[in-house]
């Protein structure tokens, strides 16, 4: 058998289990299911300023951020792929120790040997490369576990498609450690809103439309370089103003219809050559306080 082309280090240095890393630079994008959750509470009307109210909030925040957030973080943006293809044709590592009397080539001799590649797979390959999400997703997983069923039912449903969500847009894009917007307003913002409204008050349908339709604003910003996606943007807020007209919200569809304004003046920004990541960076204000403005309106 040949020797591992992939030797271990000879001495990892050490870290801690958990790392912040602080993202001043995108601080509005990363604030955005706080935000949204924050929404969803609102949009529940029955938010009592009191301290146990407080903590419930702290609750889902701590939710829809450190768990699903960090869970997400490394799901989707961990190029998974890479590793994998080296497992297609890994061939290296030494047989565990098999039982007394084991036969040769027996199934007991191959899944010693198949446990000694995956063990040296997995040190020499997927932890160099992966560790930190592997360790952020043990991490996570049971938080989420923890907050959901302090919460009650309907977080308990949104965690579950939550998580579903991000296997799928993990599969969807290849596990190559880039997913597309979309993917990420489902789970950041509608599914935070959602979550939100749930923890305080049963779902309404009002309040499930315009998480839907911020959830696929806050998506469309990210191509707004694309000709069908401007017309998009401007459409789904111009939804979600005429919902709150239909009902009966005049002042808050105004509103909404003004803050639009600034977005679309910074349209012409793309055609300058401005990145569409700055166009993002500086519209998501004003699509936050949007968000805002409808859930109050509510």
């Amino acid at each position: 058998m040949e020797g591992n082309p992939y030797p271990a280090p000879a001495h990892p240095v050490s870290g801690g289990l958990i790392r912040l890393q602080a993202r001043l630079t995108d601080l509005i994008t990363w604030l955005g299911p706080a935000w949204a959750a924050s929404c969803g509470v609102i949009a529940s009307g029955n938010f009592d300023w009191q301290a146990s109210e407080w903590v419930r909030l702290a609750l889902v925040i701590l939710l829809v951020d450190g768990g699903w957030g960090t869970l997400w973080a490394a799901v989707g943006g961990t190029n998974w792929a890479k590793p994998l293809r080296r497992w297609r044709n890994w061939h290296f590592g030494e047989p565990l120790p098999t039982p007394p009397y084991t036969l040769p080539d027996s199934p007991g001799d191959r899944a010693s040997r198949w446990m000694g590649q995956l063990r040296a797979w997995w040190r020499d390959v997927l932890w160099p490369s992966c560790g930190p999400a592997v360790s952020a997703i043990i991490i996570s997983l049971p938080i989420i576990a923890l907050l959901r069923a302090m919460l009650g039912t309907e977080p308990v449903l949104l965690s579950i498609a939550a998580v579903a969500m991000m296997q799928l847009g993990m599969a969807w894009e290849g596990g190559r450690g880039s997913v597309a917007p979309g993917w990420d307003a489902v789970i950041a913002i509608t599914l935070a809103w959602l979550a939100g409204h749930a923890a305080f008050g049963p779902l309404t349908l009002r309040s499930v439309v315009l998480a839907l339709i911020f959830g696929l604003a806050w998506g469309v910003a990210w191509l707004a370089n694309l000709a069908w996606a401007r017309v998009a943007g401007v459409g789904i807020q111009l939804l979600a103003a005429l919902l709150l007209i239909v009902l009966l919200r005049p002042l808050a569809a105004g509103t909404l219809v003004i803050l639009m304004a600034p977005q679309l003046a910074m349209l012409p920004w793309l055609q300058r050559g401005q990145s569409i990541s700055n166009y993002v960076r500086y519209t998501r204000p004003w699509l936050m306080a949007a968000m805002l403005v409808a859930a109050w309106a509510l």
